[in-house]
């Protein structure tokens, strides 16, 4: 496999990091007590979670495994056999993609990346080209022109999250592109599928989480949009009736997926819960390189171990290889 351009850009991402990691002497510190607060406390955080996201009129619920946070998507589709779905890890934990397909679900992928790549290997958390060498201009316009008719078009839009906060039930979503925006935003029905380790409990612990996930995982002081939702679309600016929808989803879905998550927090294995997903550890990890790029990020680096730790036996990202990862942890974690 040629890796060229993976080695590239993971170089200058880590000169990038470098520089900028100046800024922020204190950012590894903080968010890695924010996160072991909640990991240490996960059943009681997710509770406060669940109460201010239903305060804010979202439909909240509890997937103990993969396979019910699954059906529980199918189950909100309600037959409807077409969705779009933005780029996040957690659908790659859950297979969500095969699974959908194979109940003859059509999915539009909004990420640019991945329509480019036109690969079923995600192999980066925020790159899906990190290895496919892109030329063609004309054709990436024309794929985020029809992007955004196709999202315009279809009654429910996919995404994760990177942090929920407990205390106001609001949903953050880092992204570079906007995508993620208009996949929340432009259809009727959002499903928000997020890990409950991404709860965290203030603004400020949300805007932590996603400056360290931009520092440590691309370089940047903060990636180009962080879109705070709370509940439906809501306005009372016609006739001072409120209305729903008008501006956004009507109806706001938040799958809570467990998956080992508690039982990693009551044995208090913290590194499952703490882990960020930003790549940062894929940066200097050769397995990424030799094994990542071929059968997908998550075989490779701290998060394969992290994986392995909390997931269900069979479902996590075995692999041969026992390499260390020496690769850069905001939270600490060890490879």
């Amino acid at each position: 496999m040629n890796t060229t351009k993976a080695e590239k850009i993971l170089k200058q991402i880590k000169v990038n990091r470098a520089k900028v990691l100046g800024n922020y002497p204190q950012l590894a510190s903080q968010v890695t007590e924010l996160k072991r607060s909640v990991a240490q406390n996960l059943n009681a955080v997710m509770a406060k979670a669940i109460v201010s996201l239903k305060g804010k009129g979202c439909h909240v619920s509890i997937a103990n495994n993969a396979q019910e946070a699954r059906e529980q998507i199918l189950g909100i589709l309600a037959g409807v056999k077409k969705v779009v779905i933005s780029k996040n890890p957690i659908f790659s934990e859950i297979e969500l993609a095969p699974f959908l397909e194979a109940q003859s679900v059509e999915i539009i992928r909004t990420d640019l990346g991945e329509r480019l790549s036109a690969s079923e290997i995600d192999v980066h958390p925020w790159i899906a080209t990190i290895n496919t060498p892109i030329s063609d201009q004309e054709a990436i316009q024309r794929i985020k022109e029809e992007i955004r008719e196709q999202a315009s078009h279809t009654d429910y839009g996919l995404t994760g999250a990177d942090a929920i906060i407990a205390q106001n039930g609001t949903i953050a979503l880092l992204e570079s592109e906007g995508n993620v925006r208009f996949t929340s935003n432009l259809p009727y029905n959002h499903i928000a599928v997020v890990g409950i380790e991404k709860i965290v409990t203030t603004l400020d612990d949300a805007l932590t989480v996603c400056r360290a996930s931009s520092v440590y995982g691309l370089g940047k002081d903060l990636l180009n949009y962080i879109s705070f939702i709370s509940g439906p679309s809501r306005t009372a600016d016609i006739e001072f009736k409120m209305v729903l929808g008008m501006h956004g989803p009507k109806e706001v879905y938040v799958i809570l997926v467990d998956n080992g998550r508690l039982d990693a927090s009551a044995r208090g294995d913290l590194d499952a819960l703490m882990c960020l997903h930003c790549g940062g550890c894929l940066v200097d990890s050769q397995s990424y390189l030799k094994e990542g790029l071929e059968k997908g990020y998550r075989y490779s680096g701290k998060w394969k171990r992290v994986l392995a730790s909390f997931m269900p036996k069979g479902e996590g990202a075995e692999n041969e290889s026992e390499e260390a990862c020496a690769g850069l942890c905001p939270v600490g974690i060890q490879g």
